[in-house]
């Protein structure tokens, strides 16, 4: 009995590690790739200028491209067979077109304008800077969801190769674009990070639908309930509306930062440390895709809980040492990334106050996926609710600190709506974890 136990216990660990990875590495794609684009952007004429304008219209794209971030979910949630997958990808595509269209309104109209001037009222130049960076981001926008849809069938069909495939193709496009525009056009500033981030996820789109083609399967069942769309549609609007506050998230820390003493200082800083902070937690990142699957291959209920907080755990060791070492930090941020000694001395403070988030992270993920694996995406809704109620209290009481730290105030905001939302989302969603748990 003990020997099968070890077996099944190891039989597990591997699943779990071999989706753990990719997943992780998926769900961070911009996070990851960001320091980057950084730290080519921040050798341009003017590196505050280009870093903040391809912040502030990047920030403008994720509010708009709301499905990306739950689409792999629904995938994997959805996917059972040939005919459920079909429905899912016409609900996929039709989630991509609509994204595309929505922030090409805001590029090509004066709609964007008045959105940058009453949520940001930034400089002209800062303005043109991100008006000319969504211009580019229509494309990533709409492939942006294409891709989070191929992921999660690869992750469904345990295909993980293809979503390592898919992040190196990304990375090889990323830092090749970046390059090649910072020496050819360096005057581009902001679009040289757009363009990047834009070819990355159309060049990786592209390698996943060849790659699931390859590895499909002939015995595939065609045989099924067809899925309606509204059935869909019912899932995904709780979902979607929970997406809204990661999506808002970054516009209004950066309204928050914009208002200090320093803005360009404080938004270049914490775009730098945030960047770097979700590289070091990607393990962190990759809990709830990974859980989501491993539920819907009838993995014990528990032990999913317990690997899920290890890896938290196992995510603060980098991030202290960095935060810990200055030596580690100067390199990092001064020597790699390039970046001035302003900005360097403001993301070390972000990096110390987001010191001690990643079990948090990883405790949320982990009963939002036991949320969703169970079809429960209203305690999603109540989750986002709790966080956004807080979110908006803290940004609304940083316009009554002018004189802080821009970067600090920034930070604060983010680790205390996150760890707000790991607790309510253990409140929530431990009946779906109970019930889970019985029926595996």
């Amino acid at each position: 009995m003990r020997t099968d136990s070890k077996s099944k216990n190891k039989k597990f660990l591997v699943r779990a590690l071999r989706l753990l990875g990719p997943a992780a590495v998926n769900v961070s794609a911009h996070e990851w790739i960001m320091p980057i684009i950084v730290a080519f952007m921040a050798r341009t004429a003017e590196p505050e200028l280009a870093i903040a304008g391809y912040s502030l219209g990047l920030s403008v794209a994720f509010f708009v491209s709301l499905p990306r971030l739950r689409i792999q979910a629904l995938t994997v949630v959805f996917t059972e067979d040939k005919k459920s997958r079909q429905s899912v990808t016409i609900f996929s595509l039709l989630c991509a077109a609509a994204v595309g269209m929505l922030i090409a309104l805001l590029a090509f109209t004066p709609v964007g304008s008045f959105f940058l001037n009453q949520l940001f009222s930034p400089s002209d130049e800062l303005k043109n800077q991100a008006s000319l960076t969504l211009k580019i981001l229509v494309v990533w926008g709409i492939f942006s969801v294409i891709r989070g849809h191929l992921y999660g069938i690869a992750l469904r069909r345990e295909k993980s190769i293809l979503l390592w495939i898919g992040a190196l193709v990304g990375l090889v496009s990323v830092t090749v674009v970046s390059s090649t525009l910072y020496l050819m056009k360096p005057e581009l500033n902001a679009q040289i990070g757009a363009w990047a981030v834009s070819i990355g996820v159309l060049a990786e789109s592209g390698v996943t639908i060849i790659g699931l083609w390859m590895t499909r399967s002939k015995d595939e069942e065609a045989t099924g309930t067809v899925l309606k769309q509204r059935t869909l549609l019912a899932f995904f609007v709780p979902l979607l509306f929970a997406a809204l506050l990661p999506s808002v998230t970054l516009p209004l820390v950066n309204f928050a930062m914009s208002r200090s003493a320093d803005p360009e200082i404080a938004i270049a800083a914490f775009t730098v440390a945030f960047g770097i902070f979700s590289i070091l937690s990607i393990p962190s990142n990759g809990i709830q895709p990974t859980a989501l699957t491993l539920f819907g291959l009838k993995e014990p209920a528990r032990q999913i809980r317990i690997f899920s907080i290890a890896v938290g755990i196992f995510t603060l060791l980098p991030l202290s040492a960095l935060a810990l070492s200055q030596t580690l930090s100067g390199w990092v941020f001064e020597d790699l990334l390039g970046v001035g000694s302003g900005v360097y001395q403001s993301a070390r403070i972000a990096i110390w106050i987001l010191l001690l988030l990643p079990p948090w992270l990883a405790i949320e993920q982990f009963y939002a996926a036991a949320l969703m694996a169970n079809k429960q995406p209203r305690g999603i809704v109540y989750i986002n609710i709790g966080r956004l109620f807080l979110l908006i209290i803290l940004v609304s009481l940083s316009m009554y600190l002018p004189s802080i730290n821009g970067v600090i105030v920034g930070t604060l905001i983010v680790s205390l709506t996150l760890f707000a939302e790991a607790i309510f989302a253990i409140f929530f969603g431990r009946s779906a974890f109970s019930s889970l748990a019985n029926r595996m």
